[in-house]
C-alpha cells in the first residue's frame, strides 16, 4: 500500500464514517485516495470541525480530522473543552507545514513549536516521516477510541514523493441571488432567559434532543427541566450549534434543539455558515437575543446596536426562519420547529438555580445511554 493508503485504511478498519477537511496542499496526495465510504465534511474553520465530529461522538459516529498545523493553533481551547473534557475519540491528521524543506517563514516559526504546543496543552502524537513510521497506524488509531482519546498524527512532507495536483474539481464563482425580507425589533422583550427556557422546556417533546449554549443556558436549561435526552455544554463558547449539526445529520428520526445565544453567533459565525450548509430538516436553532454577553456580565453584543442574526441567517440561504418576543408565539414556533427562531428576551441570568451537579463524562454517557435505549 502507499502512504495515503494506509492511512485510510486505519480508518476504515476503525469504523470512520466521515472526516472533517481544512485544506491544505501538502494533505493533496492523501485526499486523492478517499475511499468510496468516507464522506468528507469541508470544513471553515478548523474549530468547526471539532464541533460537528463532537456533534457525531454523541449520536456514536466515528470521526477523523484532517488540517495544516497551524491549525491547531485555532482550535485549542474547543480540543480542550469539547473531546478532552468528555473525554470523545478524534484522531486528527495534521500536515507539519515548517519541517521539512517548507520556503514559507511563517510555517517555519509555527512548525518548530509544533511538538512543545502538543506537550504543553497534553495532547499524544505521533511523528510520521517514513512508511516505518505509518507501520503500527491500525492499532493506534484503534486505541484513539478504545480509550476516548485525541491524537495528532503529524505528517512530514517526507510522506510523499512529490506534491499532487488538486484532488478536487476547482472551485468558481456561483452565487445564488439573495433576497432579504426580515424585520427589524426595537420592543420590549417579555422574558428573560430563564423564562423563556421555561416555555421552551414545557414545549418539546419528552424524545427531543436539547443541546444547551455553556455558561447561564445550560445551567437554566438544568434548573428549568433536567432530563437525560438533555446536553450540557461546560465550554467551548460559540459551539453548541455545531454540535447540534454534527448529531442531527446522524440521527434524522430525533428533532433536536439548540438553545443558543446572539453573542454565540457573534463569536463565531461559522456556525450559521455550516447551518445553511447542511440544513438538518430535524433541527430547530433557538437564538435567545438579548443584545447581550449574558454569562460575562451583560455587557453589550452587536445586537444591541442593530446587527440583525435573522437577516444573516437569510442571507446564507435558510428560509424557514421565525421572530418574535411573544411567549404564546414562541411555543406554537416550538411546535412548528423552524430551522432558526430568533426569540427576544431581557438581560438577566437566575440566580436561584444550583450549578449542574455533574461532570462532564456524567452528562455525556447519561445522554448517550438515553438515546441509545429509544433508538
Amino acid at each position: 500500500m502507499t502512504n495515503s493508503e494506509t492511512i485510510w485504511h486505519a480508518l476504515v478498519n476503525a469504523d470512520v464514517s466521515k472526516v472533517a477537511y481544512n485544506p491544505c496542499n501538502k494533505l493533496n496526495a492523501v485526499m486523492q485516495q478517499v475511499p468510496e465510504n468516507i464522506k468528507v465534511l469541508n470544513i471553515t474553520k478548523e474549530s468547526s470541525g471539532l464541533g460537528l465530529c463532537f456533534g457525531r461522538s454523541l449520536a456514536n459516529q466515528r470521526s477523523a480530522m484532517f488540517i495544516q498545523n497551524t491549525g491547531l493553533g485555532n482550535l485549542i481551547t474547543e480540543l480542550y473543552t469539547m473531546h478532552k473534557l468528555y473525554q470523545a475519540a478524534l484522531p486528527i491528521f495534521v500536515s507539519w507545514r515548517g519541517h521539512y524543506q517548507e520556503p514559507i517563514e511563517a510555517q517555519i516559526i509555527f512548525g518548530e513549536k509544533i511538538e512543545s504546543l502538543l506537550q504543553a496543552i497534553e495532547v499524544e502524537y505521533q511523528i510520521c516521516e517514513t512508511s516505518s513510521d505509518l507501520e503500527n497506524l491500525d492499532q493506534s488509531v484503534a486505541e484513539c477510541f478504545s480509550q476516548n482519546k485525541v491524537k495528532v498524527y503529524l505528517l512530514s512532507p517526507q510522506l510523499w514523493e512529490q506534491n499532487s495536483a488538486d484532488y478536487h474539481v476547482f472551485g468558481s464563482p456561483q452565487l445564488n441571488g439573495v433576497e432579504t425580507r426580515t424585520s427589524g425589533y426595537s420592543g420590549q422583550p417579555a422574558l428573560n432567559r430563564k423564562g423563556a427556557i421555561d416555555v421552551i422546556m414545557e414545549s418539546v417533546h419528552d424524545n427531543d434532543i436539547v443541546i444547551s449554549q455553556i455558561g447561564f443556558p445550560s445551567k437554566e436549561v438544568y434548573n428549568s427541566k433536567d432530563r437525560d435526552r438533555n446536553f450540557y455544554m461546560l465550554g467551548a463558547l460559540g459551539a453548541a450549534t455545531q454540535v447540534g449539526i454534527g448529531f442531527a445529520m446522524e440521527r434524522p428520526d430525533d428533532h433536536v434543539y439548540v438553545i443558543d445565544g446572539d453573542g454565540a453567533f457573534f463569536f463565531n459565525p461559522n456556525q450559521l455558515v455550516d447551518l445553511a450548509v447542511y440544513k438538518p430538516e430535524n433541527l430547530t436553532v433557538i437564538c435567545l437575543d438579548n443584545g447581550s454577553w449574558g454569562s460575562t456580565g451583560n455587557q453589550p453584543t452587536l445586537s444591541s446596536s442593530g446587527m440583525n442574526i435573522s437577516s444573516i441567517v437569510e442571507t446564507l440561504g435558510i428560509q424557514n426562519i421565525a421572530m418574535t418576543d411573544s411567549p404564546d408565539e414562541l411555543k406554537k414556533l416550538i411546535a412548528q420547529q423552524p430551522q432558526f427562531l430568533h426569540y427576544f428576551i431581557h438581560a438577566g441570568n437566575d440566580k436561584t438555580g444550583i450549578e449542574i451537579p455533574m461532570r462532564a463524562v456524567e452528562i455525556k454517557q447519561r445522554f448517550m445511554n438515553a438515546i441509545t435505549v429509544n433508538h
